[in-house]
């Protein structure tokens, strides 16, 4: 009977200890379950968080990049490198015409391009009519979007003597980047280089159309670092001018030349009397200051 007892005793015991620990893991278990419910509710509301600040500050960015387009505009507008502005309708109206009265003669010019062309000649159809096309025969002659992607174009933009950057200017316009070091006269294919200018060139507007044209303008960045007469093309130099002139006026609102050394003195002495009065877009830099121009320290 004794024995019984403890036996009944022991088991219960044993009973009560396995009820204890099963009460204890599921108490654990509940804890468990509390604290990572817990801890996702705040992983959300971490991320949450995150998204919020970095719609503000997209919202910020795009706020002073507005502020800085402006800016752009300004400075530019007192040296005379944008258009005149132009009521949207009375451009259009000019268009219209234009292509009413000369369809096959410009057909293949996009409007975009009409439209500056005819702001460019201050809304006068027949004046920017003959720049027209001038602009669509050398495109169709020399630059249709094909021929600026044949391989030896791709091979000359390899050697990476010029790109268009990936960060824009703190003003918003997309940068032509031209290291001259990479560029030798005796080595190059004109025709070639001639291209790849016109290829960026292309590339950078058809970003800012993309954006509907806020800014509305290039600039081109000319490192002179380690440059000597083997890198001065004049040929270049003059064709680059008529770019200017005749294809994409007031298009290049600004140029760079950063550390120029004096060995490049006379070049100068040739091509700023080629430029006339767009000579004023050309600005002589030290790195530190081509620096201000961007958000990071690309020279």
């Amino acid at each position: 009977m004794a024995a019984m007892t403890c036996s009944f005793l022991s088991s219960s015991a044993s009973s009560a200890t396995t009820s204890t620990k099963t009460r204890n893991i599921s108490s654990r278990r509940q804890r468990g379950l509390t604290a990572s419910s817990s801890s996702r509710a705040t992983a959300t509301k971490t991320t949450k968080t995150l998204q919020r600040h970095l719609h503000k500050q997209k919202r910020f960015a795009t706020t002073v990049h507005a502020a800085a387009s402006s800016e752009a505009i300004e400075k530019a507008k007192e040296s005379g490198l944008v258009l005149a502005e132009f009521d949207k309708d009375e451009v259009i109206k000019v268009r219209e015409q234009l292509r009413a009265n000369h369809e096959e003669e410009i057909s293949q010019v996009e409007n975009d391009v009409v439209d500056w062309f005819i702001r460019d000649r201050k809304l006068d159809g027949e004046a920017a009519l003959k720049k027209i096309v001038k602009y669509q025969t050398w495109r169709e002659e020399n630059f249709s979007k094909e021929s600026l992607n044949a391989p030896s174009v791709i091979e000359e933009a390899r050697t990476g003597k010029a790109v268009l950057m990936k960060e824009r200017d703190v003003l918003g316009r997309p940068v032509v980047l031209v290291t001259l070091i990479k560029h030798e006269v005796a080595t190059r294919v004109l025709e070639d280089t001639q291209k790849l200018c016109v290829k960026l060139l292309d590339e950078g507007l058809e970003e800012l159309k993309k954006e509907g044209f806020e800014q509305e303008t290039v600039m081109c960045v000319y490192d002179l670092r380690g440059f000597s007469m083997k890198n001065a093309d004049i040929d270049f130099t003059k064709f680059f001018i008529s770019c200017i002139f005749d294809y994409y006026p007031k298009r290049i609102s600004q140029v760079l030349l950063v550390e120029a050394p004096f060995v490049f003195k006379p070049v100068w002495g040739i091509i700023k009397p080629l430029m006339g009065k767009y000579s004023s877009l050309v600005k002589f830099v030290k790195a530190k200051e081509a620096n201000e121009f961007f958000e990071s320290e690309p020279f």
